[in-house]
């Protein structure tokens, strides 16, 4: 499963992220995406557990918490499915929407709350 890991400082690298997850279990594969030239773009990234009940734990362990004076943002990253049933779940948009709140959800790589 993927984790979105967000507002990531500058200065954290890949390593940084695989030394912090690794304490929570297997860590399948990191991704620290790219900063544009925006000087004010927070970085973020995406980290790949073993499975569900891994990535619960790394969610309620890490997020809220402070990595290089940034507090972290890390969420599950839905599949296209688990977003438009979860959408559903919470009557926030028709069915016939779903295709433009896919698009909204995956641009920032975050899940729903």
């Amino acid at each position: 499963m993927n984790l979105y890991i967000g507002n990531l400082s500058r200065t954290v690298t890949e390593a940084d992220l695989e030394i912090i997850f690794e304490g929570l279990g297997h860590i399948v594969f990191t991704h620290l995406v790219p900063r544009t030239d925006d000087h004010d773009a927070r970085g973020y990234a995406f980290v790949a557990v073993a499975d569900e009940r891994q990535a619960a734990l790394a969610v309620s362990a890490m997020n809220g918490k402070y990595l290089k004076g940034l507090r972290l943002i890390v969420r599950p990253v839905l599949d296209r499915a688990r977003q438009a049933r979860a959408l559903r779940a919470h009557n926030t948009l028709p069915a016939s929407l779903e295709s433009v709140a896919r698009l909204r959800l995956l641009k920032g790589g975050q899940a729903l709350d």
